[in-house]
């Protein structure tokens, strides 16, 4: 049974979305929004399941009827699921969801199509998708997915029913990974997630949370001793999530240096996004060298008083 039991944040949003489809009250373009990490992916599926469920009961899929069985399969006929991993949405994928949406319902019941990260659509492919979400067929619901809502067109958002999946309060996220895993839960964790409970989950079953946490720490050792700065480098430049890091870390950095002076505590900020930023655009910049003055500035400005 597709549900979202084990992850009881999710719980009241499915079942205010079941109820609404059982009324025949529930729109045929939704917008599923939150941070990465929160669940958007997992409440599209149980929405999904219920939709297309032949004998769904108290707001779930059973998960034993044929409809059920084909999707767990990831073969339903009347499930569209557009690819997450690609780097834009195009035109050519919005006419095979409106190819989609014209044919008929092969199993006999309501048609769903899964677009996933939908900020990846290009213009064209968003114009493209208007049409379809101004008069949707009847028994075809569009589920969307976005962390960057803001990136959509006005026109699209107009459109789409939003649903906002916020994140968890710090006890109810400690309260949670409790249930999930058994050793203690790194203090970082909460801040370092933005309380979305499946990113920290993921940092903590694997082995990237004590590694973040290790980083972190030659990072503090770098401003407070005269440690090796060439070594903390070396590690941010190995790793893909260093904007990441450093920008907890000076987050932490402006919430702990209470006598960091409002001018300082800006040229730190910005200092910080000047580096995001070339790390984005200046192809073939050398990172040991953009990490190094990054990190002396950042010490100047935090040390030196």
């Amino acid at each position: 049974m597709t549900a979202t039991g084990d992850l009881p944040w999710l719980t009241p949003l499915q079942a205010k979305l079941s109820a609404l489809a059982e009324q025949q009250q529930l729109a045929h373009a939704l917008l599923l929004t939150g941070m990465p990490g929160v669940g958007k992916t997992q409440l599209a599926k149980a929405l999904t399941a219920f939709l297309l469920c032949k004998m769904p009961a108290h707001g779930h899929a059973c998960g034993q009827c044929k409809s059920c069985l084909l999707l767990a399969a990831n073969n339903h006929p009347d499930w569209l699921a557009l690819a997450a991993d690609n780097s834009s949405i195009g035109v050519d994928e919005i006419r095979r969801i409106i190819e989609f949406t014209q044919g008929t319902a092969q199993q006999h019941g309501n048609r769903v199509i899964s677009l996933p990260r939908a900020e990846r659509m290009t213009e064209s492919a968003a114009n493209a998708l208007l049409k379809t979400l101004e008069e949707p067929p009847q028994g075809c619901y569009l589920v969307l997915q976005s962390s960057q809502p803001q990136r959509l067109k006005a026109t699209l958002l107009s459109r789409c029913q939003r649903w906002d999946i916020a994140p968890l309060t710090k006890s109810a996220l400690q309260q949670w990974l409790a249930t999930q895993v058994s050793e203690p839960i790194p203090e970082f964790i909460y801040r370092y997630s933005g309380g979305a409970p499946l990113a920290a989950l993921s940092l903590l079953t694997s082995a990237e949370s004590a590694q973040i946490e290790q980083v972190l720490r030659q990072l503090t050792e770098v401003l407070q001793t005269p440690a090796d700065l060439a070594a903390v480098v070396k590690v941010l430049e190995s790793r893909t999530d260093s904007s990441h890091i450093l920008g907890y870390f000076i987050c932490e950095l402006l919430l702990s240096t209470h006598s960091l002076s409002a001018e300082r505590q800006l040229r730190l900020q910005q200092r910080y996004y000047r580096w995001c930023r070339d790390e984005q655009q200046i192809l073939g910049q050398n990172k040991t060298l953009a990490l190094t003055a990054l990190l002396q500035e950042v010490k100047t400005l935090v040390v030196a008083r």
